[in-house]
């Protein structure tokens, strides 16, 4: 048992950095930029840790601690963008959805200098997971290394800080337990049109924590539904002939994923090529994190993940 100890120990120290990730570079005209070139650089650049209170000002663009250097970049209302998850495996390794808000700097104030404060933030894009009534639960965004969305074409122009999050659900029984991987790029956007974004939230504030799509067990018993997190997506159909991936009402209660349609970019940033990939090879022994409810073995994770470690009398093993 004292061997046994050791290893739980060690495993769960080299799973620090293991399976976490960033999302450092900006895709614009079809180009990925350079890393934090247009993205705010975040706390987690080096050690890749997500965030976990909701209540922390670090939920907001995750950058208390960083000097604040990045570039603003044009785009056209209309034009797709997205994001690069650079990580340790670069893309999003565990079960969750994602959220993209945006938020209009204040009038006469440069976004670069703007901090994101207020009742400001707007949700344009999610990726839900997809639930059939208590037998299955799948998620969309797993595995991506990329994610693309429009810039609603309603959107009046101005300076917008662009805020993306994945929120890793797989150790989200526990209050705090969910992990929240944040970036926010900075944007000029052009030839926008007269909408009026909302519902408006701020960060933090928009999550208590006990959201439903927030503290939850995805493993068992299965959830009939699953309701994202955040208010609904502006607008409602989606911009410029675009749909979400997958369906929402009200407060985001999703049962059928979709695809996404894709819109054309409209305009094309001059930005440098290169792109950073930052993957580690290291940390691939999990961290052990028990299931809490019966059956246990539906907590199991798929045998494709090889870096999972299987020891008897465990199980439900994921990383961290």
């Amino acid at each position: 048992m004292k061997f046994l100890s050791v290893l739980v120990a060690v495993a769960a120290l080299a799973a620090q950095a293991s399976a976490h990730y960033t999302w450092p570079n900006l895709i614009v005209g079809g180009v990925n930029t350079s890393t934090w070139q247009y993205v705010r650089q975040t706390n987690n650049w080096q050690d890749l840790n997500p965030v976990t209170d909701v209540t922390s000002t670090d939920i907001r663009c995750f950058d208390s601690l960083e000097s604040g250097t990045a570039s603003t970049v044009s785009v056209a209302a209309g034009a797709t963008v997205g994001f690069t998850v650079v990580g340790n495996p670069s893309n999003l390794y565990h079960a969750g959805v994602v959220n993209v808000y945006m938020a209009k700097a204040p009038s006469g104030t440069d976004v670069a200098a703007w901090d994101g404060s207020g009742t400001v933030w707007f949700k344009v894009f999610e990726i839900p997971a997809a639930t059939d009534g208590g037998t299955s639960i799948t998620f969309p965004a797993e595995g991506l290394a990329t994610v693309n969305f429009p810039i609603p074409a309603q959107l009046p122009s101005g300076q917008y800080l662009i805020r993306i999050e994945h929120i890793a659900l797989h150790v989200a029984t526990t209050f705090a337990g969910a992990q929240f991987y944040i970036s926010c790029a900075q944007v000029q956007v052009t030839g926008g049109g007269t909408g009026t974004p909302g519902p408006l939230v701020a960060f933090p504030g928009a999550y208590t924590g006990n959201e439903p799509g927030i503290l939850i067990n995805i493993y068992w018993p299965i959830p009939t539904e699953y309701i994202q997190p955040g208010p609904p997506v502006w607008p409602a159909s989606g911009s410029g002939g675009s749909t979400p991936p997958a369906s929402s009402t009200g407060a985001g209660t999703t049962t059928k994923a979709t695809s996404t349609t894709t819109v054309a970019t409209t305009t094309k940033a001059s930005t440098t090529t290169t792109s950073s990939t930052g993957s580690s090879t290291g940390g691939t022994v999990a961290q052990f994190a028990q299931c809490t409810q019966e059956p246990q073995p539906a907590c199991r994770p798929s045998p494709a993940r090889s870096s999972t470690v299987s020891v008897p009398g465990f199980f439900g093993v994921e990383e961290d």
